[in-house]
């Protein structure tokens, strides 16, 4: 936009000299020519004024930041503070995005990645696994930027997408390709998935924070293996479920024998309470209770049993 201020700002200058050179002929004045490069050198002045305006306000959004280039190449700044601001008229834009920049390697496709500023797209990655045998997987990340470091990353690879490309891409590669060999194909696939997830991002993050860059979402989906190695895994997880169904019916069993047990300890004490509560007097008392009304009983002096006469 400054370029094409310059120019309008030099075709108001022919103009404004033609105006001025032009000459009467006899006693007549070329009307027609003086004022056409006057309406041109007009026309020409306020254009590139406008131009020069615009070129020094611009706008961006939150989550982005823009470096301030100057006309030799020399960085005059940097910011990512949304809304609108300034630059002189002769600097350009570097501009980054910071935010939920994605990383997605999915599909057979056997096409080149593409890339769009801090975004990457590609073909699902292989790796292998512990044992030598081959995984191919889905892999996601989600990563952002730190604006006070675009400056910096602008001098060192001129454009985000160059940064992407020479260090996001290669630094997730190689931990995501190094990290499976750790975990056997069932394990990789099944129970130890989340942790190969977790090691992924804690080893991403290592590398790529002095860059400003913070990882904060891996994903690993349709993790597939040969044939032979799926028949492998199939034959393995079988044998797991009937183990744990094993595991289930023991559990099950060692509730039982608890519960059964727990039912006799409660029923011995029911009965140590018991007995310990029963007196001789409560048991003669229990016992004329049982024999019922209108029952009369003998008892000859200096014994104690009883002698029912019946009525």
């Amino acid at each position: 936009m400054f370029i094409v201020a310059i120019i309008l700002a030099v075709i108001a200058l022919i103009a404004t000299a033609v105006f001025f050179i032009v000459k009467p002929r006899g006693n007549n004045y070329d009307f027609p020519t003086k004022r056409a490069a006057g309406i041109a050198a007009a026309v020409a002045l306020v254009g590139s004024l406008l131009f020069v305006g615009f070129s020094t306000i611009y706008s961006q959004s939150v989550g982005q930041a823009s470096v301030l280039v100057n006309a030799g190449g020399t960085v005059a700044g940097q910011n990512s503070e949304p809304g609108f601001a300034t630059k002189a008229p002769w600097q350009t834009r570097s501009e980054w995005d910071l935010f939920s920049q994605s990383v997605t390697y999915a599909g057979d496709d056997k096409g080149a990645p593409s890339y769009t500023g801090g975004q990457v797209s590609g073909q699902q990655v292989t790796a292998s696994v512990s044992g030598g045998a081959q995984s191919n997987f889905d892999f996601s990340a989600v990563y952002s930027l730190d604006g006070d470091h675009v400056e910096e990353l602008y001098e060192s690879y001129r454009s985000q997408e160059r940064f992407t490309k020479q260090v996001i891409e290669p630094t997730i590669l190689a931990v995501v390709r190094d990290v499976p060999s750790a975990y056997s194909p069932v394990q990789f696939r099944g129970e130890k998935r989340g942790e190969a997830q977790d090691t992924m991002l804690e080893r991403l993050n290592s590398r790529l924070s002095q860059y400003g860059v913070t990882v904060s979402l891996v994903n690993l989906q349709n993790i597939t293996f040969s044939d032979d190695v799926e028949a492998s895994i199939k034959s393995v997880e079988v044998a797991q479920q009937k183990e744990a169904e094993a595991e289930a019916n023991l559990r099950a069993t060692e509730v039982s024998a608890q519960a059964q047990v727990v039912e006799a300890e409660a029923q011995a004490e029911a009965n140590r309470v018991l007995t310990e509560s029963l007196t001789p007097e409560l048991l003669r008392l229990r016992e004329i209770e049982a024999y019922g009304s209108g029952t009369v009983f003998v008892v000859p002096e200096g014994s104690t049993p009883f002698v029912q006469v019946a009525p």
